[in-house]
């Protein structure tokens, strides 16, 4: 069962969702492509930062961010690769932690 997300949760993911078909909508050759991609990449981040209200939630974030960045990226090769899921570990454990 897929729990229902805090709203702050689901108002980072829409605004990724959105910077994301911006960013997919542009080619390497437009004026635009670096701005999107790093607008992407913004809320990428911002996705990743959001605490979570369970663990359950926590999940679904993973979910959600691994599936953005196999987009990307395709499967991870590299021990580097992933970093938003990464950053979104280690910010739930610490809020765990601390």
């Amino acid at each position: 069962m897929i729990p229902s997300l805090s709203s702050g949760l689901s108002k980072v993911i829409k605004a990724h969702r959105a910077a994301f078909e911006k960013f997919e909508a542009t080619h390497e050759d437009d004026d635009g492509f670096l701005n999107a991609s790093r607008e992407e990449d913004i809320a990428r981040y911002d996705v990743a930062m959001r605490p979570c209200r369970s663990d359950a939630e926590f999940i679904e974030k993973l979910r959600y961010l691994m599936a953005t960045e196999r987009c990307l990226w395709g499967d991870p090769e590299f021990l580097t690769e992933f970093g938003s899921v990464v950053i979104a570990v280690r910010e739930h454990l610490d809020r765990r932690e601390g």
